[in-house]
């Protein structure tokens, strides 16, 4: 048992004591609590607060003699107190002593006659003694003292909430801050409060506590558009994009013109990268808003986007993607115009306007030389211009803006004129068709270091440790938006190390060519004799006749009417001009579809090699290509892989707007010829024709 006898040592003050009982009260062990009161009663009898905690506890358990005895008790010590009255007044009216306990809430009335509790009992109390007139009247009195206290709530609430939006308009955050808590503390959760209280928790950045605090308020059916729109937004800045959109839509429904919505219902598709629905959700909406500038914008970067993302590269889809950049332009303030004028510059570059593209971007380049990203694009710009020094420079900015490859080593880069002990790790950038043409240039590190580690495609590896022994070859497995992972040992025991496309641009500038070593495979005799073999027997099959290989797009299932590549029909057309050649598939992933297209179209099948993987099997690939007579290719894995064997390459690119393709041009290696065109050239069938006489001219 508790000792409260004694103030010293390790026994509780009267005080504490009592602190102790009404906790062992809250956390219901009430016998506990009876003893602890007792106890103090014991040594202070005339303790008020003692004695009414005590006529509760005897209430709680129906001894209403021993409570009232309590009280009386209590009001002998202090006659005039209300609580002690109002207690003693509730215990009358649950015994029925309605007389008595109406004498005492009359009295406490005349002192506190807006007393919602006391009026609640009076009302009780007549009705109960029989007089129901007097009850109604108190009813009545009651409610209005209750209309007059909830109009002077609000009259109050609506005037702190006025000053707290003047301190918010003002800048005087904090204070604003404490009013809107001080509303919602007397108000409870009064929507312009909680509104304001989330849009300082949104100026802070706080956009989880702003979404918990909107939350409180939000009705989807009956708040206003305010509440959608911030409440959209924090979910947005939280990466909760659907339901954002969730909300968006909602808020659509009751103000469907609400142009803050519609941006933000974009803006989510947006974050997410979903650039289809962002595209057609943002010209739905730019058509019911034509002059708003910001969903404009967003019309065009959703186009451009779509058209970059998924290598949309057709004439349409270009040109309707320059009409919205040049539409948002002219809307757009300054800092998205000059954003705009970078996908305009693009655009101009796939259309093969190169001149006025490289224009755009100096121009930027000159008020934003710090703009790395937008230096590397200009790359792509010098290459078709063909102006080397300009594009090796502005091509090694893809690095520092992670364009090239993911991956910031410590240890220094590797040059020419790094000592000749370094040990150096070549790093893989880009797709397996650049690391085939960036491994032409292999040599010139191996000529000049001690010891080199080749990071690859793990496709390429049996290829790259054939034709360079000397290196050791890491295979890596790369995943989009990573950073490269290189083993540990290897890093541990580099000295230094280079990206493998910064290779050709020391070549360049060392001896004056692109490649250091052109033709470079070296098939392993088993390999190459299988695949002579299968080729020797359809030379057989078809006597006379030159065996071409044919590869016409990426393996995006995208790429079909990319102005790149070729479509099925266009394929057809270029095989029913070479009669006397028979052509070998060496397009990669599946073209089922497209090779029935062909062989309908043209009258002949483009043979498919049964057991040939074409997207994995790199080694098998390049046998296969050694013993063609030439091959037919887009700009893809394919080409690399022709050249990289020394096997006539015949290429085709979109190249610039005055482009001529009746004149192949001799490219980086040899045996490797180029056929540029326009890049919006609608009927391609003559370029076709042109590849076909040269072929058949050689």
């Amino acid at each position: 048992m508790t000792n409260v006898s004694e103030p010293q040592g390790n026994a509780l003050t009267l005080e504490q004591a009592f602190e102790q009982g009404v906790s062992l009260y809250q956390h219901q062990k009430k016998e506990e609590a009876r003893e602890v009161f007792e106890q103090i009663l014991q040594l202070a009898p005339d303790a008020v607060p003692v004695l009414q905690v005590l006529a509760v506890l005897d209430v709680e358990k129906g001894n209403w003699q021993e409570a009232l005895s309590k009280l009386d008790k209590a009001l002998t010590i202090e006659p005039g107190d209300g609580s002690l009255l109002f207690d003693k007044a509730q215990i009358l009216l649950q015994q029925g002593i309605n007389k008595e306990a109406l004498e005492i809430v009359d009295s406490l009335l005349s002192v506190a006659p807006e007393h919602q509790d006391l009026l609640t009992m009076r009302q009780q109390l007549t009705a109960a003694i029989g007089n129901v007139g007097e009850s109604r009247r108190t009813a009545k009195y009651q409610a209005n003292v209750q209309s007059q206290t909830a109009n002077a709530i609000d009259a109050e609430v609506q005037e702190t909430l006025t000053l707290a939006d003047k301190f918010f308009a003002e800048g005087n955050k904090e204070q604003a801050k404490q009013l809107y808590q001080a509303v919602i503390s007397v108000a409870g959760d009064e929507p312009k409060a909680l509104l304001g209280l989330a849009k300082l928790q949104l100026g802070d950045e706080n956009f989880g506590l702003a979404r918990q605090t909107l939350r409180r308020a939000f009705d989807a059916e009956h708040s206003d558009n305010e509440f959608f729109i911030l409440l959209s937004h924090c979910e947005i800045k939280l990466g909760e994009y659907k339901a954002a959109r969730d909300i968006c839509r909602q808020g659509l429904k009751h103000w469907p013109d609400n142009s803050l919505l519609c941006r933000l219902l974009v803006q989510s598709y947006e974050k997410d990268a979903n650039w289809l629905e962002a595209y057609r959700i943002a010209l739905e909406f730019s058509r019911q808003h034509p002059n708003d500038a910001d969903l404009r914008y967003r019309l065009a970067t959703a186009s451009f986007n779509l058209l970059r993302s998924r290598h949309n590269f057709t004439t349409a889809a270009i040109l309707d993607c320059q009409k919205h950049i040049e539409t948002a332009s002219a809307l757009a303030k300054e800092e998205n115009q000059q954003r705009l004028s970078l996908y305009l510059a693009e655009v101009l570059w796939y259309k093969g306007e190169a001149l006025a593209s490289k224009a755009l971007l100096e121009n930027h380049m000159q008020a934003f030389p710090d703009d790395i990203e937008a230096g590397f694009n200009a790359c792509f710009v010098y290459r078709t211009l063909e102006e080397w020094e300009n594009y090796y420079r502005t091509n090694e900015l893809g690095l520092a803006c992670g364009r090239r490859l993911r991956y910031q080593g410590a240890l220094p880069q590797w040059n020419l004129a790094r000592p000749k002990d370094d040990i150096v790790l070549v790093m893989p950038e880009q797709g397996v068709g650049d690391e085939i043409l960036f491994s032409h240039n292999l040599k010139l590190v191996l000529e000049n270091s001690k010891k080199v580690y080749v990071a690859c495609d793990p496709r390429l590896a049996p290829i790259l440790s054939r034709a360079f022994p000397e290196a050791i070859i890491v295979p890596i497995k790369r995943i989009d938006h990573q950073d490269i992972d290189i083993p540990k040992e290897v890093m541990d025991d580099i000295t230094s190390w280079v990206a493998g496309g910064s290779l050709a641009a020391m070549c360049y500038q060392t001896y004056g060519r692109h490649v250091y070593q052109a033709a470079y495979i070296d098939l392993s005799q088993a390999v190459s004799e299988h695949w002579q073999s299968h080729l020797d027997a359809i030379r057989e099959a078809h006597p006379n006749k030159q065996l071409i290989g044919l590869c016409w797009r990426s393996g995006l299932a995208a790429a079909t009417r990319n102005i790149h590549y070729l479509i099925a029909e266009e394929v057809a057309h270029l095989v029913k001009q070479f009669p006397n050649a028979t052509f070998i598939n060496l397009q990669y992933g599946d073209c089922t579809k497209e090779l029935k297209k062909i062989a309908k179209r043209a009258g002949v099948d483009v043979l498919q090699l049964e057991g040939l993987n074409l997207r994995d099997d790199f080694e098998g690939t390049a046998a296969v290509i050694k013993h063609l007579d030439a091959v037919i290719t887009a700009g893809t894995a394919v080409h690399r892989l022709t050249t990289a064997v020394g096997t006539p390459c015949h290429v085709f690119f979109a190249g610039r707007k005055d482009s001529d393709y009746s004149k192949p041009q001799p490219l980086y290696c040899d045996n490797e010829f180029g056929y540029f065109y326009p890049p919006m050239l609608e009927n391609k069938y003559p370029l076709l024709e042109s590849i076909v006489r040269q072929i058949q001219k050689s």
